[in-house]
């Protein structure tokens, strides 16, 4: 009786070890995929990840050097007044989101939102636009060690000639 104990024991056992060696095996069905909202500058990373388990994963969308966003003063009547537009380095840019998995699978889409530090508008009356986004070496990561190059995306007057 005492080895029939230990052979049910061992066979639950191993038994564990194979659901979560099963469970750890981290892989895209879906994506990711990049969209570039053209009136926002939203640069979202559209994907759907399975084998994942139980445990919060950290996903994270980071913009590289290169990237730029560029801003325009109007006037309230919606003119341009004279001047260059302000551009704004956003190199280093990164949003980061821990999403715990449904059924060892996550769905999900995150983006990247422009940042205006460092542009203004001088003299009253003007508010700030954004006319133009150029998104570089951006990179998408799970956290669990898969870093996947995303295709770089530009709009209006951000992009390069």
């Amino acid at each position: 009786m005492k080895k029939l104990s230990i052979l049910i024991c061992t066979m639950i056992a191993l038994g564990f070890m194979a659901t979560t060696v099963r469970a750890q095996s981290p892989h895209f069905i879906k994506g990711p995929t990049a969209t570039l909202d053209t009136n926002t500058g939203e640069y979202c990373v559209s994907f759907k990840e399975a084998g994942l388990g139980s445990g919060p994963v950290t996903y994270t969308i980071t913009a590289g050097t290169g990237t730029t966003f560029t801003y325009q003063c109007f006037t309230k009547s919606g003119n341009k007044p004279q001047g260059d537009p302000n551009s704004v380095s956003g190199s280093g840019d990164s949003t980061s989101t821990t999403i715990t998995p449904h059924n060892g699978t996550v769905s999900s889409t995150i983006c990247l939102i422009p940042e205006q530090d460092g542009a203004s508008c001088q003299g009253g009356g003007l508010s700030l636009r954004l006319v133009g986004t150029d998104y570089d070496n951006v990179t998408f990561s799970d956290g669990l060690g898969n870093v996947i190059p995303i295709a770089d995306a530009c709009s209006g007057s951000g992009c390069p000639d």
